[in-house]
């Protein structure tokens, strides 16, 4: 008698909806998952595991966080899945404090759950909390996957903790995962920008299968420790190279302050290749044209820009008002700030607009972008305070001064270099002396240009006891400028003779 082959098995309700659901995943359709949620509850599946970890999956992957909250709340029970699944989706949206209470209450934790944590700590900028959550997570027993491995190395590379890293190296030997592009890659990144370039440079002869992102870190390596040439023969070496790679090479010259080579490295980019400029090239080129002052391809890039409806970043923008303010277009900067509605100019963009300004010899519209600021650094206030005092409007440079004390970041040495000419021009002894106190305050009074211009400041307001008092505190670090203002200021006061025995000893 012939024997039937067995029939195929007939699939489960569990498995059908489970496949309907992964059905309207692939098609993007949420509609038709939310009915199949419907349909599993009437049909009383609701409190099947497998069903529910899919549910809570297809939620959470198309971000509808409170419905996969829900349903993870509702479920009669959880495996380390379940758990994992709801903790992934708090850590990538950044809600790192909410998925550390339900990491905590995980009942068993696996190598899933660490990564998660730390992948969540990354995305928030706690690197060190993410470094201890590894330590930890070793010190229970879990083995990291490579993907925990990248994430650490990251967070070790973010906050340059070489001898964690260096640990972290001895644990993927053990591991026997040195030959993993991915880890190998990583681990030569934490090297590159913890500074153990000979480390990095062994790392990257040991890995057998270098792809563009091994040799991109060893460019911009070299690029940053200013060995341009080194990067250059790195970069000739490459057999393929990307967007990143270009980027490199362009922001490093750029950086350095070889703005021709920039310039002729995009060139060649456009020529060589067909990849496209993104921001970051753009925000490089702009830069190097700034410097250059280099108006024409300035506004050949504006225009491609503008052509092709480019997503523009703050540093493209910042980049593209330095850019006509330094090549002297002042307005056409100001018309893009207010165009755009930059409200955070980056300290470049707005000392190229005071300067443009100055040379002007108009302020007031320096100001008004300087009020307009969300945030302002000691640069910036400084900027402000220095163009008033170019044009002459001492007094505007101690109003701002003062709101700069009251509410602005502290004084540098430069800034309150710059104060005590102020108090210098206008022979006021009173402020001078207060700005003097500041001085001592924040630690700055023993700066070589703080104390020169402390020792101008009190001879010109009548006081060479107290310019020869501070003459002889700064013994040690006195230049050329401070025996000069020294030798000058006594002369002023008809103290021939002391002021050659200074120029004598000057000259000793």
């Amino acid at each position: 008698m012939m024997e039937l082959p067995n029939p195929p098995p007939v699939p489960s309700p569990s498995d059908s909806y489970a496949y309907l659901l992964q059905t309207s995943l692939k098609n993007r359709d949420p509609f038709a998952a939310r009915s199949v949620h419907a349909q599993i509850i009437k049909s009383g599946l609701h409190f099947g595991l497998f069903l529910m970890n899919n549910l809570v999956n297809f939620y959470v992957k198309y971000e509808f966080a409170d419905d996969a909250r829900r349903v993870f709340d509702e479920m009669p029970e959880k495996n380390t899945s379940s758990w994992n699944t709801i903790l992934s989706m708090y850590a990538k949206r950044g809600s790192v404090d909410v998925a550390h209470r339900l990491f905590r209450e995980i009942p068993e934790r696996d190598s899933v759950s660490w990564t998660a944590m730390i992948v969540g700590y990354n995305r928030t900028r706690r690197f060190v909390d993410a470094v201890q959550l590894f330590v930890d997570m070793l010190s229970e027993g879990v083995l990291p996957t490579q993907y925990t491995l990248t994430n650490v190395l990251a967070s070790c590379a973010a906050v340059k903790a070489l001898i964690v890293g260096r640990k972290i190296h001895s644990s993927v030997v053990k591991l026997g995962l040195s030959s993993c592009v991915s880890v190998a890659n990583s681990l030569l990144n934490m090297y590159a920008k913890s500074g153990d370039k000979m480390t990095a440079k062994m790392v990257f002869d040991r890995i057998k299968l270098k792809n563009t992102s091994s040799w991109n870190v060893m460019l911009s390596m070299h690029m940053l420790s200013g060995h341009v040439d080194l990067a250059l023969a790195q970069f000739d070496r490459m057999d393929e190279r990307d967007i990143v790679s270009w980027n490199s090479m362009i922001a490093g010259f750029n950086q350095h302050r070889h703005d021709s080579e920039a310039l002729d490295f995009f060139s060649r980019m456009l020529k060589d290749c067909s990849l496209k400029p993104d921001k970051f090239t753009l925000a490089s080129v702009l830069s190097a044209c700034a410097n250059l002052e280099n108006l024409r391809l300035g506004k050949e890039i504006h225009a491609y820009m503008v052509k092709s409806v480019f997503d523009k970043s703050n540093a493209v923008e910042n980049a593209l008002i330095s850019m006509y303010a330094k090549s002297g277009e002042v307005e056409t900067a100001r018309k893009i700030v207010e165009k755009c509605k930059t409200s955070n100019l980056d300290t470049i963009a707005f000392t190229a607009l005071l300067d443009g300004y100055v040379k002007l010899g108009d302020i007031h519209p320096a100001r008004q972008i300087f009020d307009l600021q969300m945030e302002r650094d000691v640069v910036t206030w400084t900027a402000m305070i220095v163009g008033y005092v170019q044009n002459g409007l001492n007094d505007d440079a101690i109003e701002i001064f003062k709101r700069m004390l009251r509410e602005g970041p502290r004084p540098n040495s430069y800034t309150l270099a710059v104060m005590l000419s102020v108090s210098a021009s206008v022979a006021s002894l009173n402020y001078g002396k207060q700005i003097h106190a500041n001085a001592i305050r924040t630690r700055e009074s023993s700066s070589v240009s703080v104390s020169n211009a402390l020792i101008n400041m009190y001879a010109k307001s009548g006081n060479i006891n107290d310019a020869r008092k501070v003459f002889g505190l700064v013994n040690d670090n006195r230049d050329t400028v401070s025996w000069t203002s020294m030798v000058i200021a006594l002369a002023q006061h008809g103290l021939g003779e002391d002021a050659l025995n200074c120029l004598r000893r000057c000259s000793h």
